[in-house]
């Protein structure tokens, strides 16, 4: 993608003038300094996609667009991160449950043919789901594509299996 020269020169000027307040803001909210790295990358890719382009890259409108691009980058990574801790700690409670079900831990599976008890419980479309997402670690859009069912279809359907799951561990 080409870029027209008065373009390359505005976001060279936002560069200079910004990228040390967008890291600051990005690390303000993200507490890590690679992932605010990332979030200042993110939002600079966001505005050559997008050809933003102010007549002044110091001006108070293209300061504000540029502070919120920085800060929904930021916040779209925090969420993300947030999403995969989530994901992260329902398999180690899978683990464990699955390892505390089981008399003899080598009878655990290492392919996850074997699943926990409470996976059992679940409705197939509900098992499937959480089969892909957990045991065999796929990714939501592997999973969709895998199900033949939107992204959104299988976040939902692994939303309501952990409840399910839940409940069925705490009649337990």
């Amino acid at each position: 993608m080409a870029l027209p020269q008065k373009q390359i020169s505005f976001i060279e000027d936002c560069y200079s003038l910004y990228e040390q307040k967008m890291y600051r803001v990005a690390y303000s909210i993200l507490h890590d300094e690679s992932l605010a790295e990332d979030a200042v990358q993110d939002a600079f890719l966001k505005l050559i996609r997008h050809k933003v382009h102010f007549d002044n890259a110091d001006s108070d409108d293209c300061k504000r667009y540029i502070i919120t691009v920085i800060r929904n980058a930021s916040i779209n990574i925090y969420n993300k991160r947030k999403n995969e801790n989530k994901i992260v700690s329902l398999t180690d409670k899978l683990e464990d449950i699955q390892i505390a079900g089981n008399a003899n831990p080598e009878e655990t599976s290492d392919t996850g043919a074997e699943c926990t008890p409470l996976m059992n419980d679940l409705p197939d479309k509900y098992f499937d789901v959480v089969d892909c997402l957990v045991i065999r670690d796929y990714s939501v859009r592997e999973t969709a594509d895998r199900l033949n069912i939107s992204e959104a279809n299988v976040r939902k359907r692994f939303e309501r299996a952990k409840k399910m799951m839940r409940k069925s561990f705490d009649q337990a």
